[in-house]
């Protein structure tokens, strides 16, 4: 290899052979002789990342172990990976376990499919950076929780960074944060609202990966130097030549804010900015030091936005009739949204796209970008969606074959694909969406479910007609990057942290939803957060199903946690006030110590929603200052809102509205008397009066009410227990929330 020119891609070529090489010599594989390069980078990058030839694959720790915040308890237990492969599609959720899990299952399945590379598979350096995460992500190679994947792709990262400089102190970190998400995606109003937010969050996940193309281009990096892109958030390690990468980020960033100042009325913003971090940072916890400079310099860009498009903005504007979805007023013409429908409203051209995209993301299966000069040969002919973005075009392909014939494409994206054997052309790449939806079942329409079809699967059942939308996001993510992982945190954990989050949101939540066939759509799910819109009560279902999922996936660490807000609404109900509502419910949630659940207008913690049966109090493990008030030797039969409303459900679907007015109204007598405990100038009469009055109040109001329930149910051998439960102290505070819950299954109008 001395007698070929040095690149970029020709360093992250030979690290990556070299890694799947470790991997053959350990399976005891025949492995091709490749010219391995020994480049001075590539030397200093593995005396950085102590890479030591003597190391073994070894059962992957998991990460989330590591983490700790002040404040929560510390993880106790230490927990493994199952050593497996990713799925080509779908894959499953892989749960830690205390038990030292078997490897020689494992050593099989990668044999065989390293066995299967030949020497034109490892001269493709997309397939194989997608190879080593496909069998790399769940062993250890060197420090036991950190994946061997992110160990190769970080001394990858490491040389291409020094190709030039190979002695250098410092090499340099991209940051960059496309703000104004929620203003372009959740304030419009208008029929079809639901697949036109699902376009633009889809949308905006392109304009991420565009930004992040156009910067490896410049910056003439390989796709392995990306740390995270998606959500509007990128990191890029690069090399330490400030000026050239000054220069870079100050065009792409000028670049697209003047596309969003022109086109979107600058809806958007990119802020865009470059910091140098000592080399030696990138394998301790000095690291976090450096790392935080980035949202900094990030958040003052974000103060001054559009400041060289100012002029733009101050230039008077003729005004015309404003647009019925997003109500902007610079168009001159509007058409309707829907050109099938003769009442649909006037939209303009973004929002007429976004509808259109909204209605044929369904089942996308490949993404071809182009530079828009070169796209004449694209049959027009064809059904093509094409999305237009500064300087390339996007078309949008159900048949990967369709997508792969396309000469003239620059790269062909392939949506959460991991099979090896659709990345033998070197311009495919692998994308990660959240993109689960149930189609449409109305004649003449196409696209996803709408929120119409929503309401009457829930009439049709029974239950009230509503949609529900979700907003969650993991809590205190910035301190978990930044402060969670201690004297731990270097490049590998850090890309490992940003990996894992991804898979979850963007990778196995699709698999979750797929496997219970929910009536749901992803409008938008990234690395840390999502926003769903479905059927109400599996909205609900799914909700519990993501946090308990979640809590598994992360060892149960007490420092990782999630929150979520779910709001209602009619079908015809403006979408952005939903998502307002939603986001509010959220709020409340995070205000509630966060792991919490706002729903219903009440706000818990996740483990008072979920709840538990035949359980002593002691084993609750958020209510210590509960447990502390109300003491004693205490075995609940059920505790929490849920299983009281199940237990309920079982024994009969249909209560009368005296039953549930009365617990709605022995909530409203509680709150009423502990307001004015509270506003009494006076004080309180005793130490504990407010909370007597929370936990004890309700005990003659509601043994009143029980007695007025029909017999079939008081004499029903099951009862015997909700009956206990619902005098319990310990759940006198989820009266509202139950009575809602039962009003809401029972009631179809």
């Amino acid at each position: 290899m001395e007698n070929k020119e040095v690149t970029s891609h020709s360093i992250a070529l030979s690290v990556l052979q070299e890694g799947i090489k470790k991997l053959a010599q350990w399976l005891e594989l025949d492995f091709p002789s490749l010219p391995l390069m020994q480049h001075q980078a590539i030397i200093r990058a593995k005396e950085v990342m102590s890479w030591q030839n003597e190391s073994e694959f070894k059962p992957l720790n998991l990460l989330f172990d590591s983490i700790h915040l002040q404040g929560y308890k510390r993880q106790e237990n230490v927990h493994y990976l199952p050593p497996s492969i990713i799925k080509n599609e779908s894959p499953i959720l892989e749960l830690p376990a205390l038990e030292i899990p078997d490897i020689s299952n494992f050593k099989k399945q990668v044999k065989e499919i390293i066995g299967n590379l030949n020497e034109e598979d490892l001269n493709n350096l997309s397939l194989l950076n997608l190879c080593l995460e496909k069998i790399g992500s769940y062993v250890s190679y060197g420090d036991n929780d950190i994946a061997y994947s992110d160990f190769v792709k970080s001394i990858v990262m490491i040389a291409v960074s020094l190709k030039n400089n190979p002695s250098a102190d410092s090499i340099g970190l991209i940051g960059g944060d496309l703000s104004g998400i929620q203003k372009f995606i959740y304030t419009i109003s208008a029929d079809g609202a639901l697949k036109s937010l699902r376009a633009r969050s889809f949308f905006l996940e392109l304009v991420t990966t565009e930004i992040t193309q156009q910067l490896l281009t410049e910056l003439n990096l390989p796709l392995t130097n990306v740390i995270y892109a998606g959500g509007g958030n990128l990191y890029i390690l690069t090399n330490n030549n400030h000026e050239e990468n000054k220069r870079i980020t100050n065009i792409i960033k000028a670049r697209f804010n003047d596309w969003f100042s022109k086109s979107y009325q600058g809806k958007m913003f990119l802020a865009l900015d470059y910091v140098t971090l000592p080399v030696d940072s990138l394998s301790n916890d000095k690291l976090s030091e450096y790392w935080q400079k980035i949202p900094k310099k990030l958040g003052k860009q974000k103060q001054q936005k559009f400041s060289n498009q100012i002029r733009d903005f101050l230039t008077p504007q003729p005004s015309y009739e404003s647009c019925q979805v997003c109500h902007r007023d610079d168009q001159l013409k509007l058409k309707p949204l829907n050109p099938h429908d003769a009442d649909s409203s006037s939209a303009c051209w973004v929002c007429r796209t976004m509808f259109d995209l909204g209605s044929r993301l369904f089942k996308i299966k490949a993404i071809v970008r182009a530079k828009r000069a070169k796209n004449k040969s694209f049959k027009r002919t064809e059904r093509v969606n094409k999305i237009v973005l500064p300087g390339y075009e996007y078309y949008l392909y159900e048949n990967i074959n369709k997508a792969l014939s396309l000469v003239n494409a620059e790269t062909i994206f392939l949506i959460n694909n991991w099979d090896l054997s659709n990345y033998k052309n070197k311009k495919i790449k692998p994308i990660l969406l959240g993109n689960y939806g149930k189609k449409t079942e109305l004649e003449n329409e196409s696209g996803f479910m709408s929120a119409g079809e929503m309401v009457k699967i829930a009439e049709n059942s029974g239950k009230i007609g509503r949609v529900a939308y979700l907003r969650m996001d993991v809590d205190n993510l910035g301190k978990i990057f930044a402060q969670g992982l201690g004297e731990k945190l270097n490049l590998p954990r850090l890309a490992s942290l940003s990996r894992q989050m991804t898979y979850f949101f963007k990778v196995y939540l699709n698999t979750l939803a797929t496997e219970k066939n929910y009536n749901l759509l992803f409008i938008y799910a990234g690395g840390d957060d999502l926003f769903i819109s479905g059927v109400w009560n599996e909205v609900i279902d799914f909700a519990f199903e993501i946090y308990q999922s979640f809590r598994k996936y992360t060892g149960y660490n007490p420092s990782v946690t999630l929150s979520a807000g779910i709001s209602f609404a009619g079908a015809k109900y403006p979408l952005y006030q939903s998502a307002n509502e939603s986001g509010e419910a959220e709020e409340k949630a995070k205000g509630n110590g966060r792991d919490s659940l706002g729903l219903f207008g009440e706000v818990f913690k996740w483990e008072e929603w979920l709840g538990k049966k035949d359980i002593h109090v002691n084993q609750l493990e958020r209510l210590d200052n509960l447990r502390e008030y109300l003491g004693g030797d205490v075995y609940l039969s059920l505790f929490g809102v849920k299983p009281i409303v199940d237990s309920l459900q079982k024994i009969n679907n249909s209560y009368s509205r005296n039953f549930i007015q009365n617990l709605l109204a022995t909530a409203k007598i509680q709150e009423q008397k502990i307001k004015e405990a509270q506003k009494r100038k006076t004080g309180l009469i005793y130490k504990e009066e407010i909370d007597d009055l929370k936990y004890f109040l309700h005990l003659p109001k509601i043994a009143y009410t029980l007695t007025r329930l029909p017999n079939e149910i008081i004499n029903h051998p099951q009862f015997e227990p909700i009956k206990t439960s619902l005098k319990s102290p310990y759940n006198s505070r989820y009266y509202r929330a139950i009575a809602i819950w039962l009003e809401l299954l029972n009631r179809s109008s």
